[in-house]
């Protein structure tokens, strides 16, 4: 029996996974990797750490596979990001990722050249670490390098050129870039133009799910793999794990609470926020788009209490212990509420300014009442997201919850009940490698549409209902929090960092 393998580089690790035809799960690897930061603001990776890693988690899978034959490959990656190729196909710069900052010049200067094209072309404003202000970086900062780029691609799009194949993209991860019209669905002459970015350095774009080759024979025989290797375009991270969680049409949202938290819903036509609160991208599924809100320090803010101000060198407490103690605490924590802004914030302020607090501390706030404070902080910011989709008529029937947030009964019941709709999780295992092999499967013929892989291969955990009491608590403690920001705004430092 043939094997489909999906491979998701994320911005610490690569995993890969292997489905079988039926869409049973047969194998998973993960290998990490590191963040590189030479100076304050720089966020780099080494592409060829990339690969490196990554044929170590294939050759690990396929120990698990009962005959090494893989017809398809699809992938995953992390967004925004640009790898600098020259006329070899070797990096000639590290790979600068979305988390880089150095770009805050260019950024404004992008916003400031294309004003309304930025919404009407792109859908979206832009952040540092967005493939457009890398490259202008690059060729304002450091033009010896600039001048000796031939290729300039998205970081999962690396993985395939190191399988043999040209250089491509897709459309998914391309319109995340600032550099695509999100309309016509390819890159834009007019942005390029004004930007005086050389339209031939960036590779052809194809459908997510679209046979874009095969993998080398000498590569096959590297990683000691048989089969026809097929290799399709794939996605970005977050529309992989839409995928993977089985969002594929309309009035279907994903909710995710990871590092970051987002909110994800498919699109049959592009609707663009004119504020520039959200973001509106192409989605995998051909003939979709999808809106992205984000939250930036989700799970990041749960940690960051926990390493920061409870651990000690000698004694390190645990995640579920915390969670039960929060268990214990009443919904809206005695008043106690916490703004998750610990890396500024995108949705709905686009404010790298922005800056966490608790508020309403007082004497009889204990450990629990912090912890259960963040988590209906973060589903709170993730609420305040919502509200602009639905500002832009976006309705949903069914709310999905992801990320590590989604394992805790407690979070779910928190965002069940702040959202007041039930919430399902999935049985998924790596939701984004998972998308990425439901591209493979589709691009090859092994399921004739992206509904039929979701109903074989995506199943459901009875849904998280929400809990009237808590639904009515949070009602009044959201609106406080709305007001928050703007009373706390004029205290936030004028540059970020």
């Amino acid at each position: 029996m043939s094997h489909f393998l999906g491979i998701d580089l994320g911005t610490q690790s690569v995993k890969v996974i292997a489905y079988n035809e039926k869409g049973e799960l047969k194998a998973l690897s993960t290998r990490e990797y590191p963040i590189i930061s030479k100076q304050p603001g720089f966020a780099e990776q080494e592409p060829e750490t990339w690969w490196e890693k990554t044929t170590e988690a294939i050759r690990e899978v396929l120990l698990h596979l009962p005959s090494r034959e893989i017809k398809g490959i699809g992938f995953s990656g992390q967004m925004h990001g640009a790898v600098f190729l020259d006329e070899n196909l070797k990096p000639i710069y590290p790979a600068i990722i979305w988390a880089d900052q150095r770009s805050k010049k260019q950024v404004a200067l992008i916003r400031e050249t294309l004003k309304k094209d930025l919404a009407e072309i792109s859908g979206s404003t832009i952040a540092t670490g967005f493939m457009a202000a890398s490259v202008l970086w690059l060729k304002e900062n450091l033009p010896q390098i600039y001048d000796k780029i031939r290729w300039i691609i998205l970081p999962k799009d690396y993985l395939k050129v190191k399988m043999g194949l040209p250089p491509s993209t897709d459309v998914a991860d391309a319109s995340a870039t600032l550099l695509f019209n999100i309309k016509r669905r390819k890159w834009s002459e007019k942005i390029l133009d004004v930007l005086d970015i050389n339209p031939d350095l960036l590779p052809p774009v194809y459908n997510s799910s679209e046979v874009i080759g095969e993998m080398a024979h000498t590569v096959k025989e590297n990683l000691g793999l048989k089969g026809e290797g097929i290799l399709v375009a794939g996605a970005g991270d977050q529309h992989c794990a839409a995928l993977g969680n089985g969002i594929i049409h309309e009035r279907e949202t994903l909710l995710t609470i990871g590092t970051g938290g987002q909110i994800f819903t498919p699109l049959t036509r592009p609707r663009i926020d004119p504020k520039l609160r959200i973001h509106t991208f192409c989605h995998a599924v051909p003939g979709y788009w999808h809106l992205l809100g984000a939250t930036l320090c989700a799970g990041l803010s749960l940690s960051w209490f926990k390493k920061s101000l409870l651990d000690s060198p000698s004694f390190s407490f645990d995640f579920k212990e915390m969670d039960e103690e929060a268990r214990k605490i009443p919904p809206g924590c005695n008043e106690l509420l916490f703004l998750p802004y610990l890396l500024g914030e995108r949705t709905p302020y686009m404010d790298p300014s922005a800056r966490g607090a608790f508020v309403n501390l007082h004497l009889t706030h204990q450990r629990a009442h912090f912890t259960r404070a963040i988590m209906e902080g973060v589903a709170l910011s993730l609420k305040n997201a919502w509200e602009v989709f639905e500002e832009l008529g976006v309705e949903s029937e069914r709310f999905v919850f992801s990320g590590g947030g989604s394992k805790s009964s407690l979070w779910r019941k928190i965002l069940a009940s702040v959202f007041r709709e039930p919430l399902f999780t999935t049985t998924t295992r790596e939701e984004a490698a998972t998308g990425a092999c439901i591209l493979a499967m589709v691009g090859t013929g092994c399921f004739s549409n992206f509904e039929e892989a979701v109903n074989a291969m995506i199943t459901y955990h009875t849904p998280t209902l929400p809990e009237p009491e808590w639904s009515e608590k949070y009602g009044l403690l959201f609106e406080k929090f709305k007001r928050l920001y703007d009373s706390l705004k004029e205290h936030f430092p004028k540059e970020s960092g």
